[in-house]
């Protein structure tokens, strides 16, 4: 491991947040950079970017991330950048900092440009109405297309451009504009492109429109991406993901973080934790075949994001356990996990009888904190693994000897 060289990473988790924060999860396990928390509204108001570097934010709904941030959350975010840091936005992201006179995105113009595919007048929808546009005050920002986008990158390290195809999933594209610098733009479409509406009007939409762009700001620097740069199936796309976080260490000052005693989670009690997950999974998979869709804030859930949520847990709680390093977390959260897991399945349960919005709401809601919590729990056992195996970890577990580490999860 090269703990020590990385930058220190933080991942918006919070409310508003979609699945695709998961994917920085995906893509940092891969590149070993284990030196990420994941991060909600609560965590930024009480400083948690004052240790960080580098600040990623992803899809979901634009006007929730707003709303729980808030003025507060704007102004870390400003010193933040400011004060030197890096902020990277995807989609949600990306839309975040463009902009915008509507409360509560008034309080994050930081980027002068504006969105290009909002409208008064929306064209007709071809497919997937419920996904092809968002109310945005008295107009709408619409999405002519989802999946793979051709983008034509400004600079591909030699003085010329090259071709790179990322998926869009509701991302911005950026009209030009003096104060940013246009890394990419919207240049084609591929046979996996989904046209939502006339490939006329997405062309015209989006070819020749900024896709990803940069701007300096303070000591700091911003990248707003539209397409999901940081999709895992996507490593070219990736790779300028970590090509930025290159340029992000900066020698920051960062804090301690704040150190408490906890027991280890002993065997017994990770497998109770994996049941749990396990039996969650089950009945998630089942749900997958119903045709429920939920619409939260202005965002539509649909069945299948229910088990991204579980699988994030499930492959991560696996991996522990077959390395040994159960004892690497920490037996309270684990057990206050569980019951948030079987809490889950209940209401999937209800749903399945009451497809009411309230309930699939409360549900996402503890699917995505539970997550993050056990996300973060992970990475810090991989920080603190005495080696590949933790072969020592075990045994601590066993005796619940109480260790000292850093407190990481999210309120659940």
């Amino acid at each position: 491991m090269h703990t020590h060289q990385l930058p220190s990473l933080a991942v918006y988790s919070g409310e508003g947040a979609s699945h695709s924060w998961t994917w920085f999860a995906d893509i940092f396990e891969r590149e070993k950079f284990d030196t990420v928390a994941f991060v909600d509204e609560a965590r930024i108001a009480a400083g948690a970017l004052d240790s960080a570097d580098v600040f990623f934010v992803s899809g979901g709904d634009t006007f929730a991330i707003a709303a729980a941030l808030g003025a507060k959350g704007a102004e870390a975010l400003e010193r933040f950048i400011r004060g030197g840091g890096m902020y990277i936005g995807a989609c949600a992201g990306a839309y975040l900092l463009l902009k915008s006179s509507l409360e509560p995105l008034h309080y994050f113009n930081f980027v002068e440009a504006k969105i290009a595919n909002l409208t008064r007048c929306l064209p007709p929808a071809l497919q997937r109405p419920e996904k092809y546009c968002t109310a945005y005050g008295c107009r709408y920002v619409y999405h002519p297309v989802r999946g793979d986008v051709v983008m034509r990158w400004a600079d591909d390290g030699h003085g010329g451009v090259r071709e790179l195809i990322a998926p869009l999933y509701g991302g911005s594209a950026m009209c030009h504009s003096s104060d940013i610098e246009v890394l990419a733009t919207y240049a084609g479409f591929t046979d996996r492109s989904e046209f939502l509406v006339g490939k006329a009007i997405a062309r015209e939409t989006l070819i020749g429109n900024v896709a990803a762009a940069r701007k300096r700001f303070g000591h700091g620097i911003m990248y707003l991406f539209g397409p999901h740069f940081e999709h895992p199936e996507y490593p070219d796309a990736n790779r300028i993901i970590f090509d930025c976080i290159a340029g992000a260490r900066s020698g920051r000052q960062h804090a301690q973080p704040c150190m408490h005693e906890w027991i280890p989670a002993d065997r017994s009690s990770f497998r109770g934790f994996m049941s749990a997950v396990s039996n969650a999974r089950i009945v998630a998979l089942a749900f997958e075949r119903s045709r429920y869709q939920w619409l939260i804030g202005a965002k539509v859930y649909d069945p299948e994001k229910i088990r991204i949520f579980l699988e994030t847990i499930w492959k991560r709680a696996r991996s522990l356990e077959e390395r040994g390093l159960q004892g690497c977390c920490c037996a309270e959260e684990l057990d206050r996990l569980r019951s948030v897991i079987e809490r889950c399945t209940a209401r999937l349960r209800a749903i399945r009888q009451d497809a009411d919005c309230g309930l699939a709401e409360a549900l996402f809601t503890d699917l995505r904190r539970s997550a993050a919590s056990f996300v973060n729990m992970y990475f810090a056992a991989l920080r603190s693994r005495p080696g590949d195996t933790g072969s020592d970890v075990p045994a601590r577990a066993e005796g619940q000897t109480r260790v000292a580490g850093p407190a990481v999860s999210i309120a659940v």
